[in-house]
């Protein structure tokens, strides 16, 4: 009895007829060429042992890709009997499917990888520059060999730009990441740390001895395509007083997650609404259903915020605002450079031509750790930003712009007599849906549910509990008072017919016009406050 069928034998639990079978096409499938070995072995990091022996037992029961000539996927979708009696598709094409004049094709994500790099070079830029300047690129990783060899090919020509130099702080690894960085035919040059530092500090640290006009803050599981680095370095030299440019990121292939596969990972971001944690949170801009090419997506636009996995960032402006906030740990310190980026008048724009992968599910375990750092990493930034953030928010869903959230502005009422009240209630509702505004109205007193997405709370009611509403803490709390003689509690602003002072941080007066004299009081509240945390 041979090896091979042995361990056929072995490895299917001793089910003869499926190990004679795997044994009988064994070497059929080798002669056929369709069975690749390098690129098996090289493509899946869990295979041990021989490769064709894993395929035939276990690796296409997992959907994995036998060589870029065959698609397992397109075998089966066009042969359902095959696919019905859970047959390997590769072992059935070289059996039987063959001399039955059964036809297949290339594996589709190689197909799909290909077509998106031919595609995105129909849209780059192709800058020239008088004179390049020097890029600074800074890697952190720590064991992530796999990832470097990924990153690395074919590094220099895929850039189509000469001017750069790269600095990688290894973060103690165990693997051989170091060696293979030293065999590199690249400007590399090395940081070896004795222990794992944050990605702010080990940024922050580099960024004080590089030599570049601009830094290029580059994740470990990045795969380029052709063109991003001059793409990017052209927004930003183009362009004024944009201080940083981010790239548009594509989720690779993945096994697990096919619907995932191929989509928008990253187009710049603006923010969501929640409750819990308060109160907003930065999400990536698109829809992840939209087309890689959709018009929206091929052109460069200012952005909120981009993210640290691939940031090119002018070097001057970097250092006037201290760099990366050193208080995260591995989260959100990209969000919170791009906010103080806005804050001091900075552009951050988004090169949508520079297209890149992103291998973010390998590279993030959510152990207990990675929750304790959410944790930490939100409330520090929460501290920092909510303020700012629920005020600018508030104000670009006030004008429709459109750029911290996609989101329309959602007005609540509350009021138990809305019956008693309704031509002033049919009024405002009619005029804040003429601006594009969603209303809704309570009038039960015990509905105390108000949701992430309401921004505004009006209420007619005095006996309505605030206390125990249910709503984001940034809720601005709005009393209408119909009388002189109302004395409401935890409102952040009162609106009257006369001037009075009542138990609020802001009073006004409308007589006339109420939605518009509302919003344009709210707005004047707005820009000389903080907002309403």
């Amino acid at each position: 009895m041979t090896k091979h069928l042995i361990n056929f034998l072995l490895k299917s639990n001793f089910d003869f007829k499926k190990a004679m079978k795997n044994y009988k096409y064994y070497n059929a499938i080798e002669k056929s060429g369709l069975f690749d070995e390098k690129f098996y072995s090289k493509t899946y990091e869990d295979v041990n042992g021989d490769s064709l022996t894993h395929y035939l037992v276990k690796g296409h029961l997992e959907g994995k890709l036998p060589s870029r000539d065959f698609d397992p996927d397109f075998y089966n979708n066009n042969y359902p009997d095959v696919h019905r009696a859970q047959l390997n598709p590769l072992l059935h094409y070289v059996a039987h499917g063959k001399d039955e004049g059964k036809i297949f094709q290339y594996a589709y994500p190689i197909r799909r990888k290909e077509e998106i790099c031919e595609t995105n070079l129909a849209f780059l830029t192709n800058y020239e520059f008088d004179t390049e300047p020097l890029v600074s690129i800074i890697i952190l990783t720590r064991n992530g060999l796999g990832h470097l060899k990924r990153l690395f090919k074919d590094f220099d020509k895929k850039t189509n730009y000469s001017n750069y130099e790269i600095i990688v702080v290894d973060n103690a690894s165990t693997d051989e990441s170091v060696s293979y960085l030293k065999s590199l035919d690249l400007p590399v040059r090395i940081i070896e740390n004795d222990e794992n530092v944050s990605f702010s500090k080990g940024n922050n640290d580099v960024a004080k001895i590089v030599n570049g006009e601009y830094i290029l803050l580059l994740n470990n599981d990045i795969e380029p395509t052709y063109g991003w680095l001059n793409e990017m370095v052209g927004a930003i030299v183009n362009n004024e007083d944009v201080a940083s440019v981010g790239a548009k990121l594509v989720f690779p292939f993945y096994e697990d997650n096919r619907g995932k596969s191929f989509k928008i990972q990253h187009s710049g971001d603006i923010f969501a609404e929640r409750m819990y944690p308060c109160c907003l949170y930065a999400i990536n801009k698109a829809n992840t259903h939209l087309d890689l090419f959709d018009a929206s997506l091929t052109k460069n636009t200012q952005c909120i915020a981009v993210t640290g996995a691939v940031d090119l960032i002018d070097k001057k402006v970097y250092d006037e605002l201290g760099g990366l906030d050193e208080d995260y740990i591995y989260g959100l310190e990209d969000v919170d450079f791009s906010l103080k980026l806005h804050k001091n008048g900075y552009k951050t724009l988004l090169a949508s031509n520079a297209l890149l992968f992103h291998h973010e599910s390998s590279t993030r375990i959510k152990t207990k750790d990675y929750a304790d750092n959410d944790k930490h990493n939100y409330n520090v930034f929460w501290s920092k930003w909510g303020n700012y953030l629920s005020k600018n928010l508030l104000l670009d869903k006030i004008h429709d712009g459109k750029f911290f959230t996609q989101k329309k502005l959602k007005i609540t009422i509350i009021d138990e007599n809305y019956q008693d009240n309704s031509d002033f209630l049919s009024k405002i509702s009619k005029d804040f849906n003429d601006l594009g505004f969603t209303v809704e109205l309570i009038s039960d007193l015990k509905n105390l549910y108000i949701g992430n997405s309401s921004d505004i709370l009006l209420s007619l009611s005095l006996d309505y509990d605030l206390e125990n509403m249910v709503a984001r803490d940034d809720i601005v709390r709005v009393f209408i008072s119909q009388n002189g003689e109302d004395n409401p509690k935890g409102y952040d602003i009162v609106v009257s017919e006369e001037n009075k002072d009542y138990d609020s941080k802001y009073n006004f007066v409308i007589k006339d016009n109420f939605v518009k004299e509302f919003l344009d009081n709210l707005e004047d509240i707005l820009m000389k406050s903080d907002g309403f945390l």
